[in-house]
């Protein structure tokens, strides 16, 4: 069976493929624009496993000859326009997030595909003062706010549940997926983290960091959980999506200052100047945010937690992709 990945070649896409990979898989990307810098490593390791397809979600035709051509029992959609962009660019943020969605679950039907998972996103929730104080760590059954500073992108991420809920009920497939928190990693370079693997980027090969909204609080996950998570779920029992469709990804709460103190602890010689304005959050996105349902009802667990852990593994990959050596090693728990 091979699984095709839309935004196949983006930091989630591209590192949930190196596992399907390395489980002897086939896997299909499918991408507007495949990050060939990226691509260089899976195609060593997979050979004839490993097929890149340039297609637009906003096209069924192509989404179609894709799935049929690779034979995809399974599809994992990340191809979306993200955060503050979508603000930016209501109509292309119509067409990709909202249109591509359904597109994808269409050729899903059409093509005989089982299983999709959606990537929706915190950004369906308020900020944690949106909340009673009780109600945090946020589970999935929280009211869906949507966070202000993101609120198209959020808008459509409620539209995708709904859309995916309709397409099990009526259709048979089984869909389900994530709501991330703010997904860091080596080389992310669009989204509300941008911020995060900048600071952890730069950081890593000796240039100086200016960051922002210092004291503003955040939920960060590593991309390698958000991977091992999707991976867990194109795994799981149908069952599963039948008593819970959408499953917090978790992450670990600090405020930006704090994120750039766990760099300077791992990396003492790191230049970072923190700025803040009184923010409380980041574009209105929730901070606390709670993965037990995933634990739970799924058995699948962070490991890259606490926050030094993700952000020496973030290190560690910055730092040998630049030809430097590794900082000293903590095991993630």
């Amino acid at each position: 069976m091979t699984t095709l990945i839309t935004g196949g070649t983006g930091l989630i896409g591209a590192c949930l493929a190196e596992k399907l990979l390395a489980l002897g898989e086939q896997v299909a990307l499918f991408d507007l624009a495949p990050a060939e810098w990226r691509l260089g490593p899976l195609r060593q390791a997979a050979g004839e496993r490993l097929r890149v397809i340039r297609g637009d979600v906003t096209s069924l035709v192509e989404l179609l000859d894709a799935a049929r051509d690779t034979g995809a029992g399974a599809v994992v959609h990340l191809a979306y326009v993200l955060g503050a962009e979508s603000n930016a660019s209501p109509e292309l943020a119509g067409r990709v997030n909202i249109l591509g969605t359904t597109n994808v679950l269409e050729a899903a039907r059409l093509t005989g595909a089982r299983r999709v998972l959606l990537a929706s996103s915190i950004a369906v929730y308020g900020s944690d003062s949106d909340y009673p104080p009780d109600a945090l760590p946020l589970r999935e059954d929280a009211p869906r706010h949507v966070a202000q500073g993101v609120s198209l992108y959020g808008a459509g991420k409620v539209y995708l549940e709904h859309v995916g809920a309709l397409y099990a009920q009526r259709y048979g497939l089984v869909v389900g997926g994530l709501r991330p928190s703010i997904v860091y990693g080596w080389g992310r370079q669009h989204g509300a983290s941008v911020f995060a693997g900048a600071l952890v980027d730069r950081a890593a090969v000796g240039e100086p960091v200016r960051v922002g909204f210092g004291d503003a609080r955040v939920s960060l996950v590593y991309v390698d959980d958000v991977a091992e998570q999707f991976l867990a779920l194109l795994k799981a029992d149908a069952a599963v999506f039948a008593r819970r469709r959408f499953f917090n990804t978790g992450g670990d709460t600090c405020t930006v200052r704090e994120l750039a103190a766990t760099v300077r602890r791992l990396l003492p010689e790191a230049v970072i100047e923190v700025t803040a304005a009184g923010e409380r959050d980041v574009a209105g996105l929730a901070a606390s945010v709670s993965d037990r349902s995933l634990e739970e009802e799924v058995g699948v667990r962070r490991k890259f937690t606490p926050l030094e852990i993700g952000v020496q593994a973030h290190l560690t990959t910055a730092r040998a992709r630049a030809g430097r050596a590794p900082i000293e090693s903590t095991s993630p728990g």
